[in-house]
């Protein structure tokens, strides 16, 4: 009883730190014991659904992706693409374009470094002012090393 005369009976709705196992809960594992030749007792447990019926039920995660094999003349198609407006045809727009991954886009059309400096300038101009300074105080940094 606390001080006001009630009687409070409550049950603990928390894990605790305590490492010993909550003895009214049985795990609903099947499981199976084998006396070895020693006196010890070997505890198996068995998978709940069978493995043969686990693999037909269980459905794929990702889906396979199949992509076609580009010929020559994509592939020059694609560069010309690329080199022509790379903020216009990105890597996206070209893998979907052509059925092929941006992976392979980036290598068969990658872009050029100055044209990369070009749309990292724009960036640090659309960012603003402190995104600069943060970009040249990282510059000065790595002239250090």
């Amino acid at each position: 009883m606390n001080r006001s005369g009630y009687l409070f009976t409550s049950i603990r709705t928390y894990a605790t730190k305590s490492k010993t196992t909550n003895l009214k809960w049985k795990p609903s594992v099947p499981v199976q014991q084998t006396s070895l030749p020693d006196g010890t007792v070997f505890i198996a447990r068995q998978p709940v659904v069978e493995p043969s019926v686990q693999s037909v039920v269980a459905p794929l995660i990702n889906k396979p992706t199949t992509f076609k094999k580009l010929s020559e003349s994509e592939i020059k198609e694609l560069r010309q693409l690329r080199e022509s407006d790379p903020s216009t045809w990105t890597r996206s727009k070209l893998a979907k374009k052509f059925g092929c991954s941006e992976l392979f886009v980036s290598m068969a059309a990658p872009i050029k470094a100055a044209v990369a400096a070009e749309d990292q300038a724009a960036a640090v101009a659309k960012h603003g002012y402190r995104r600069k300074l943060i970009s040249q105080e990282r510059q000065k940094r790595k002239a250090l090393w």
